[in-house]
């Protein structure tokens, strides 16, 4: 198929342009109701083709501020064409539509929200995930030239010179780099699919020469003194659905989502059976009309625990302690849907945090977030020895890699450099 040319045309389309364009894709979606007839959505189809005219040569006009009367030529064989940029149609009709797309429809804004649309309607990625594609488009693409471009104008250079502002001499992480290199990629992928562009040119583009930050080394885990202490301290707190929740926390790898979802019939002798996770989330959608994302309110939903279900349902082994807590969490809540509840109501996130940073400023230990509590029990658990093989499968995780990467916090201090030559290399 031969490339079309489509170079940058020499004028700005205005905002009462921009404005009109709306106005035509508010009629285009009232055409599509069920409550018009056939002759009502055929006078709709007339008005928004005479708008689109209208506007496409105005666009055009000012664009070509020399061009004849007639705006596009007709062809030899009958089909029409226009220059700068260069489109063919069958007909002039047609060879509007065209160049009506090309103004308006396939912006890299555009295309941005379409493509996250279409992960909300597939119901495929977490409304977790998609508020994170949300704020790379609002703090992070809103400020580059391409977000106004047509995405079938964006060059390799542009991203190019895009990649080395994000990164200068190191003022980002890889991870950083690596997030917004892969909603970049997704979007092209997308408007590839869709025949916006010819094709994905972003893994094409090399990264070798990029310079990043290096990311903050901190330990991520409690130390084995610091754990007991804070577990010493919340033996002296009033027992609620939070203390309780937290001492069970330093006592197996929970996610924060999954200790909130346990009911006490989970539970069997010594073993709890990881079966939900309860998440506050709130639902996307996309106005195409007006580019504007919705947000519903924040509301609980129950889930399958995060990750692949065959892996992340699964089986605990609970110490006495661990039994002895959820006892008393029974106790004080006997009738409660769940098991740790304040108040008639489940334990949330905020709060649950919010207690864990009074606990451990109160037993003198280095605040740790509930999913770092996840990390001291792994890593706690390695550290004494527990195979890596168990401790994935007690942390609900498909991937090896990322039990890895769990495990090799510190939790003991370091020995004595010369104890450690002394061990390793004496024969004594």
């Amino acid at each position: 198929m031969k490339k079309i040319s489509t170079r940058k045309l020499t004028c700005n389309i205005t905002d009462i342009e921009k404005e009109e364009s709306r106005k035509i894709t508010q009629l285009k979606n009232l055409a599509k109701s069920d409550s018009l007839d056939s002759g009502e959505v055929g006078e709709l189809g007339k008005m928004i083709s005479k708008k689109k005219t209208i506007l496409v040569e105005k666009i055009y006009r000012t664009a070509h501020p020399r061009a004849k009367e007639e705006l596009f030529y007709k062809l030899s064989d009958g089909r029409w064409k226009s220059n700068n940029p260069t489109f063919v149609a069958n007909s002039r009709e047609e060879l509007v539509e065209k160049l009506y797309d090309y103004f308006f429809s396939h912006t890299f804004e555009e295309v941005y929200l379409e493509w996250v649309d279409m992960r909300i309607s597939h119901g495929v990625k977490s409304n977790k995930t998609i508020q994170e594609d949300l704020s790379m488009l609002r703090n992070v693409f809103k400020n580059e030239p391409i977000f106004d471009m047509q995405i079938a104008e964006i060059k390799k250079k542009d991203i190019k010179y895009m990649y080395e502002r994000w990164t200068g001499q190191g003022l980002i992480t890889r991870k950083a780099f690596v997030n917004r290199k892969s909603a970049l990629n997704g979007v092209f992928i997308y408007a590839a699919e869709n025949e916006y562009i010819p094709f994905n040119f972003i893994p094409s583009i090399g990264t070798s020469e990029l310079k990043f930050k290096e990311p903050n080394h901190y330990n991520k885990a409690l130390h084995l003194d610091e754990r007991e202490k804070l577990l010493n301290h919340l033996k002296t707190v009033e027992p609620d659905g939070y203390s309780l929740a937290i001492q069970l926390a330093l006592y197996s790898t929970f996610r924060v989502g999954e200790l909130r979802a346990i009911r006490y019939e989970d539970v069997n002798g010594n073993i709890l059976t990881i079966k939900h996770q309860l998440v506050e989330e709130s639902l996307f959608s996309v106005d195409m009309t007006h580019l504007k994302v919705k947000k519903t309110p924040r509301h609980i939903n129950e889930k399958l625990p995060k990750g692949n279900a065959h892996y992340s349902v699964r089986d605990i082994y609970l110490v006495p302690e661990a039994v002895e807590i959820i006892k008393k969490a029974h106790e004080i809540n006997p009738d409660g849907e769940y098991l740790f509840m304040c108040h008639g109501r489940t334990i949330n996130n905020d709060t649950f945090n919010e207690r864990l940073r009074k606990y451990c400023n109160d037993a003198g230990v280095p605040y740790k977030s509930s999913h770092k509590l996840r990390f001291t029990v792994a890593s706690t658990l390695k550290a004494a020895g527990v195979e890596t093989a168990y401790l994935q499968k007690t942390l609900g995780h498909s991937n090896r890699a990322m039990t890895e990467h769990y495990i090799n916090e510190t939790v003991e201090e370091p020995k004595n450099i010369e104890d450690q030559l002394m061990n390793a290399l004496s024969i004594c």
